[in-house]
């Protein structure tokens, strides 16, 4: 009956309403554009070059789709099929079939490279879904060419995330083919393709990750969990950790799947021991829209020399850093600690160049013996001499009979933390030099040198190199410090790192005057991390200080957050001199009280009253 159709359209120009309204609009296209019914070989080819370049434009495509293909053939009963996948644009990118299959194919011209748009081969059900991008099978005797009227066909686009890529087809030689299961097997196909598609791009992600956060974070262990405790990914660490968990803990009853939900109990932070082998694991929530989609897990293999740092309160570095830098500058600086050379620590002020200082010192084969901070700022310029260095009996009035150790002698054998090293007169530069060169000391009416086995550490927030220039500060000695240089970043270079400083320095700040926690709110958290922190951490201790003993509620708002700052910053806002004024004014003149008041020497306020002309 069909034929007989085909044929009076085609040779009569009757039309017939019992043909499928989209089969009779795409046959008036073919007739408008003069397409010729009687093809009997496809021509429409593009060059092996041009087809190559297609076949590689669409590797992931056909990747996906040529696995799918070869178990199609394999599972499909009978000869005669043939499958062909499609690019976007209509062009046969790939084909397989049985050999009759493939044998009518060529002899017609259906091959790869071949175009198949409704404008090039006429009514198919390809060109149709091509067209259409929705799913269709055509009888052969539907075809508009000859060519094509001994194939019954089925075909479907392939979508990936909303992405028209193509389309797959299933054909078959021969009449009497049931064309629901064609389309069903053309359906089928397509899907598979895509899911298969989208498995090998979430693959290649992540041997990309893995490959990315082996490189560049090769101590990591990545563990991510779905919201019911599945894994969704873990890294080679992740896994090596698992593994050593099991191995040590199995025959307790314990394994991968009890560790994990474990984990889940610990919001934060937690560390274990395992088979002498320390780790501290950190657990993030990944919130999309305010719905939770996943937790993070983060594992850090940790030497003995971290762990037994991080342990104790004040560990404001946070070992367990987010922020590359600063990891760096920890490896660093646990290197140079194995060296006796001496280091220069920078950094703004109140970075915790005093707290890097120890955790130096602790890292070094000197941890068991003294460690001496000593404020060149701070010290009595008429002082800082014995202090150091020591003196003999009777060296000046008031001195001891018996004499002195100075604070370099008595630190034999541990580390000399000399903070704030560029306000050292130039004087006295010249005596460290010489007990740093010489490693040893001659004591204030002393002429006697000391041996002395002493490690320096020096810190500043000032630049050496232009007080050097300027001549307020001796080259020789800045060289002979800089051996290492740690740089600390500033916290608000550590923002990564926030809310964890944060909420570390409240914790340890509440349970030290026994009241209850305070929680920040996420607006609150939010300004507190914008905040520029001029002083760094010193800073955020001063402002947590107050927050303390003013703030008398549980949770701490963006409202309150902004007051505390607003403070803050006034006091920021204050010059050194107006704040020293108005502390002489407070003590009505005395000295000694401002000094004590400001925490600094009779000595020092005296010269900074001189710089800024206070009398």
């Amino acid at each position: 009956m069909q034929k007989e159709i085909w044929s009076q359209f085609t040779l009569e120009g009757t039309m017939n309403i019992n043909l499928r309204r989209e089969i009779l609009e795409s046959w008036n296209k073919c007739k408008q554009i003069g397409i010729s019914f009687d093809t009997e070989k496809v021509t429409s080819h593009i060059s092996k070059d041009a087809l190559n370049k297609k076949r590689q434009r669409n590797h992931d495509l056909i990747n996906a789709a040529s696995q799918v293909m070869r178990d199609f053939i394999k599972d499909l009963n009978g000869e005669g099929y043939l499958l062909v996948l499609a690019d976007a644009e209509g062009y046969l990118i790939e084909m397989l079939g049985d050999n009759p299959s493939m044998k009518v194919a060529e002899q017609s011209g259906i091959k790869e490279g071949a175009r198949w748009l409704e404008e090039d081969v006429g009514t198919t059900g390809l060109s149709l879904a091509l067209k259409s991008k929705t799913a269709i099978a055509t009888s052969g005797k539907e075809h508009y060419c000859s060519v094509f009227r001994d194939w019954d066909c089925s075909a479907c686009p392939i979508f990936v995330d909303g992405v028209f890529l193509g389309a797959f087809d299933v054909c078959r030689l021969g009449a009497r083919n049931n064309l629901i299961e064609l389309l069903a097997l053309a359906v089928a196909g397509a899907r598979t393709i895509s899911e298969r598609y989208q498995l090998n791009k979430l693959y290649m992600k992540e041997k990309m990750l893995s490959h990315v956060l082996t490189k560049y974070v090769p101590n990591l262990g990545i563990l991510a969990l779905d919201t019911q405790g599945t894994e969704l990914y873990k890294n080679k660490v992740a896994d090596d950790f698992l593994k050593l968990f099991d191995e040590n803990f199995g025959s307790l009853g314990l394994n991968e799947k009890n560790v994990l939900s474990d984990f889940d109990k610990d919001l934060l932070f937690t560390e274990l021991e395992v088979n002498k082998k320390h780790f501290s694991i950190r657990t993030e929530e990944i919130i999309s829209q305010g719905k939770k989609l996943a937790t993070l897990k983060l594992i850090h293999p940790q030497t003995k020399e971290i762990i037994a740092t991080s342990k104790g309160k004040h560990d404001l570095f946070n070992l367990n850093t987010k922020n590359i830098a600063f990891q760096k500058t920890l490896q660093k600086a646990i290197k140079v600690s194995k060296s006796d050379a001496s280091i220069l620590i920078l950094g703004e002020s109140g970075v915790g160049k005093d707290f890097m200082a120890r955790f130096i010192h602790k890292q070094s084969k000197r941890r068991d013996h003294p460690f001496t901070a000593i404020n060149c700022a701070a010290l009595p310029r008429e002082l800082i001499t014995s202090e150091l260095f020591g003196y003999e009996g009777g060296a000046f009035t008031g001195a001891k009979h018996k004499g002195n150790k100075g604070k370099i002698e008595a630190t034999d054998k541990g580390t000399v933390f000399l903070d704030e090293i560029a306000d050292l007169p130039l004087d006295l530069q010249a005596t460290l030099l010489r007990s740093l060169e010489e490693k040893q000391v001659v004591r204030v009416g002393g002429t006697t040198p000391i041996p002395v086995n002493v490690r320096f550490l020096a810190a500043t927030n000032k630049n050496l190199e232009e007080l050097v220039e300027e001549g307020k500060f001796r080259e020789d000695l800045y060289y002979r410090l800089k051996i290492f240089t740690i740089k600390i970043p500033s916290l608000r270079e550590r923002i990564e790192d926030f809310e964890v400083i944060l909420n570390t320095m409240l914790s340890e700040a509440c349970e030290k005057v026994q009241r209850q926690s305070i929680s920040f709110t996420s607006c609150a958290m939010k300004i507190f991390k914008e905040h520029s922190w001029p002083g760094n951490l010193r800073e955020l201790r001063s402002v947590i200080e107050r927050i303390i003993y003013l703030h008398d509620e549980e949770y701490l708002d963006s409202f309150h957050a902004q007051e505390f700052l607003e403070v803050e910053q006034a006091y920021q806002n204050t010059s050194e001199r107006e704040f020293i004024s108005d502390i002489l004014r407070k003590t009505n003149g005395n000295r000694s009280k401002a000094a004590k008041e400001l925490g600094i020497s009779r000595s020092a306020l005296y010269r900074k009253m001189q710089k800024y002309n206070l009398e």
